[in-house]
């Protein structure tokens, strides 16, 4: 039981100005922190020797040991609110983002899931955080039994590409969408892209929209930068969804 809730308990035992002090600590726990014994006693409209007799009648030895215990109290109150209020608007705005997800374009995610399905090789690329989703996504394709390469830099995607024809199926996840270093490193694949190329972004002014047939945008953008979660926590989501489709179909 903590001490606010104490007093409230015991106020039956408190005589009528024992009563003051413990009705003022109830309504305004916070000024105790930086209260004298005098201070409280004028603002409870009663005596110091009132504020002490209510202390002891606590079991303190004095008003000294009772201010720490509601200091102590204060403290870890703040504490669990803080975290209490960090995880409910962390958790809100994930679901969020999460729910427009639902605003994608559905006629592009049929289409992805249609070129993902069909007996070409899918190629699918992403870079430093980026990898993640793609990585997940040759994973779930591959338990699904659909061909599949994968590679976590643009070095090695350069050699990959080499096997790339025109029916393939290309996959970039790029949260950035920056275009410079795909073309510096796949400047074949600009050029000859095949048709069923998809850059899946949280970017809506990704550079390299103008590259790809066919751009995703999915939420969280706004998310990524004010969280210490990575942004690639929604492709993944995206991902499992998208697996989860192409599983029903088959």
């Amino acid at each position: 039981m903590n001490i606010i809730d104490n007093i409230k308990k015991q106020q039956t035992n408190f005589s009528k100005s024992e009563q003051k002090v413990s009705n003022y600590i109830v309504e305004h726990p916070k000024n105790i922190e930086t209260f004298t014994i005098t201070k409280l006693a004028a603002e409870a409209q009663t005596s110091t020797s009132a504020v002490l007799r209510f202390c002891q009648t606590l079991g303190f030895q004095g008003y000294k040991d009772f201010r720490f215990e509601v200091i102590h109290f204060l403290h870890s109150s703040k504490q669990k609110k803080d975290a209490d209020s960090l995880v409910s608007t962390f958790l809100s705005d994930y679901v969020k983002v999460i729910n427009q997800i639902s605003q994608v374009d559905q006629s592009k995610i049929d289409n992805l899931i249609s070129c993902l399905m069909n007996d070409e090789l899918n190629y699918l690329l992403g870079t430093y955080y980026s990898s993640f989703p793609a990585k997940e996504l040759y994973y779930g394709l591959s338990d699904l039994g659909k061909p599949s390469l994968y590679s976590s830099d643009y070095i090695n995607s350069s050699h990959v590409a080499l096997t790339m024809t025109e029916k393939s199926t290309l996959v970039l996840f790029s949260a950035s969408g920056n275009k410079r270093d795909f073309v510096q490193f796949l400047p074949d694949v600009v050029s000859n892209m095949p048709k069923n190329s998809f850059l899946i972004t949280t970017n809506p002014k990704a550079e390299l929209t103008k590259v790809f047939p066919d751009t995703i945008v999915l939420p969280g953008s706004t998310f990524a930068s004010r969280s210490f979660t990575d942004g690639q926590s929604i492709p993944i989501v995206f991902v499992e969804l998208i697996l989860s489709l192409i599983h029903e179909k088959l």
